[in-house]
Formats: structure tokens, sequence, C-alpha cells
């Protein structure tokens, strides 16, 4: 996990994700106060904004997209540690190199599947027909975006660790 001593990142990559990071809490904010609010406004016996739960729905997207390569950096994502703690520290070396290629592929797929979907979304003008009508492109243009991040992220990663040694900075 994330130790004190981390020094400050303010350049290159990890200023971008950062930035992303940071969207990503906005939006939470915003999605927590909008819900916030909506189910106030349903209590005091008015009706709800029609918008909220839409644009919720896409906030949920936005920020899982927003902060994955930032908590990947992090490395704040779910592990098996009951296992893989219990592996030798050369063989849990190999397994995380695997594990950053296995990303690495997984997070290309999302970025070349992401962008065909939002291409196609924006040709042939798809529109969300929910509460507001909007174009649905530019909801799902996080998706590559993100994909791209994480696939980047993936390799910083790889790099590291291709360069470090086994059980280099463990406890």
């Amino acid at each position: 996990m994330v130790t004190g001593n981390r020094k400050s990142r303010k350049n290159g990559f990890d200023f971008i994700i950062e930035i992303l990071a940071y969207m990503a809490g906005i939006i939470i904010l915003a999605i927590t106060f909008a819900v916030t609010g909506s189910a106030l406004v349903r209590y005091l016996g008015f009706r709800a904004p029609i918008w909220t739960l839409q644009y919720t729905e896409y906030g949920l997207l936005w920020f899982t997209f927003l902060g994955a390569a930032w908590l990947l950096r992090e490395e704040g994502h779910i592990r098996i540690d009951t296992v893989i703690s219990r592996l030798y520290a050369n063989t849990r070396h190999k397994v995380e190199i695997i594990n950053d290629i296995l990303g690495f592929i997984v997070s290309v797929a999302i970025f070349w599947f992401g962008t065909l979907h939002t291409i196609d979304l924006y040709q042939r003008g798809i529109m969300e027909v929910k509460g507001v009508i909007v174009p649905k492109f530019p909801f799902f243009l996080i998706i590559p975006i993100g994909g791209l991040a994480l696939a980047i992220q993936f390799v910083r990663n790889f790099l590291k660790k291709i360069r470090s040694k086994p059980g280099h900075g463990e406890n």
C-alpha cells in the first residue's frame, strides 16, 4: 500500500493520473450531493430531478475509469494477499510481473474496444433516451481514456519490477 515517505509526483504521466484522480473525487462528491439532494427533495414531498439517476449512472462509470490508473500506481487494487504473501520472494516477483503483463493486455483490449464503441456511437449519432435526451458517445469516451491510462501504468509497473530484485522493498 501507500507509504508516508512516497515523494510528491508533479510531472509527466504522474501529473496526468493525479488530475484524473482528482476529477474522480469531484464526481464522487457530485454524485453524493445529487443523490442526497434528490432524496431530501422526495422526503419533502416534491418530485426529484429526473436527471439524477441517469447522470449518477454515468458518474459511476467515469469515476471508475478516471481513478483506475492512479489506484494501480498506488497499489490499491484488490489482491489475494493470503495467497501471494505465502509465495517465496522470487516466485511472488514473477507472479507480479505476469500480473502486469496480463493487466496490460486487458487494458489494451478495453482501450481498443472502448475506442471502437465510442466512435460507433458518434458516427451513428446514438442518443441516450432516458430522463434527459443527450448524445451517448461523450459518456463512453472515458473508457478508452481510462484503458489507455491503465495500460501505460501497467507498463510502468512492469518496467519497475523488471529492474528491481525479488523481495526488494518488502517488510
